[in-house]
């Protein structure tokens, strides 16, 4: 297959994911998005993110919009930051937790420290499956913190663990995880979008 084609079918799968979101994915975006209004307006709480890989660049990415601001066309030119950790940012916890505890638990064993019920959990795992992800959904649902999972159908059409343990799941209607992490950063960007309009909009 020449380049031309690679390139062609990849963006082809893009706007067929996108098509399928339109319809499968805006209820749970829009969910997320009154839960973010909730952990903010309501709560006063942070929101921790976590992830792996292309995931955790993804984690950093959502964290750093909620701080700073997604857009300024919701009829404000600067808006408060917004509580927002990334578990995937801290070299010497991570490592210190990996080496001392196993790397199953990095982000579980800072959550285990940090957040409280006021608090909002977002992970992301393309296949649902992550065990360190896992976990982590697993101590925020024994502690009664709410949670968010952006997953996809990598493995199978179910999310894969996260989906079962989460309070709001995004599942991203693809299999290839380039595609399915593409689609978590336009449901993110839409959840952050309708949150910034209720809270900052005229």
């Amino acid at each position: 297959m020449n380049p031309k084609t690679r390139i062609q079918n990849h963006l082809k799968l893009s706007v067929k994911a996108y098509q399928k979101m339109t319809d499968s994915c805006w209820q749970s975006i829009d969910q997320a998005a009154q839960v973010l209004v909730e952990t903010y307006f309501k709560k006063g709480g942070t929101v921790f993110t976590c992830g792996n890989g292309g995931s955790a660049a993804d984690a950093q990415h959502i964290a750093d919009e909620l701080m700073c601001m997604l857009r300024s066309n919701h009829n404000f030119e600067y808006r408060f930051p917004l509580s927002a950790h990334a578990l995937t940012t801290d070299s010497s916890v991570i490592t210190a937790i990996a080496n001392d505890i196993g790397y199953d638990f990095v982000f579980s064993r800072q959550l285990e420290a940090l957040a409280q019920t006021k608090d909002l959990l977002i992970g992301l795992s393309t296949s649902g499956n992550s065990l360190n992800v896992v976990k982590a959904f697993e101590l925020t649902k024994s502690r009664g913190i709410k949670s968010i999972a952006f997953t996809g159908q990598s493995r199978d059409k179910s999310g894969g663990k996260i989906a079962k343990l989460a309070d709001i799941v995004i599942n991203i209607p693809a299999t290839d995880v380039g595609i399915i992490q593409q689609g978590h950063v336009a449901a993110f960007h839409s959840m952050c979008d309708v949150m910034e309009q209720i809270l900052f909009g005229k």
